[in-house]
């Protein structure tokens, strides 16, 4: 739940600094994204993965209670865990939205679905979770090899 809190957490912050503070724009792949939106959503999204891994890592029933031979050393470097998957989260992930806002250009249409109206459909929700899955999925495997 902490990686796709933090693509939420990016997503709602660049739309509110893109809105508020928005003037250049980022790329014509989405026309409605800024590059105050794109700075914004990423202090505000490494702020939150910092604070929020530290808070997730005080309660006992989320942290595995592991052995000191086994994975104790992630829960001491616990922020810094947060914050690179929290930079992933803001610099790397959106690029899967401008991806699929490139299928959506070439194939003229303006949203992939209608559950989600004004949203661009649920596929925009998801796109950048995928992204952020797999990337969680191979950083947890490289910290846990160690």
């Amino acid at each position: 739940m902490f990686p796709c809190s933090l693509v939420i957490c990016n997503d709602i912050a660049a739309y509110f600094c893109g809105r508020y503070f928005g003037k250049r724009k980022l790329t014509p792949l989405s026309p409605n994204k800024t590059l105050e939106g794109f700075i914004g959503a990423l202090v505000v999204t490494v702020i939150y993965g910092l604070l929020n891994a530290i808070a997730l890592s005080k309660i006992d029933f989320l942290v595995r209670h592991t052995g000191p031979s086994d994975n104790s050393a992630i829960y001491k470097n616990i922020g810094y865990h947060g914050v690179v998957l929290a930079l992933f989260a803001s610099t790397f992930a959106p690029f899967a939205g401008f991806f699929a806002s490139a299928i959506k250009r070439a194939g003229g249409l303006k949203d992939f679905d209608h559950i989600i109206p004004g949203h661009g459909g649920l596929t925009d929700r998801l796109d950048c979770q995928l992204f952020m899955a797999f990337f969680t999925y191979f950083y947890y495997q490289s910290i846990t090899s160690n």
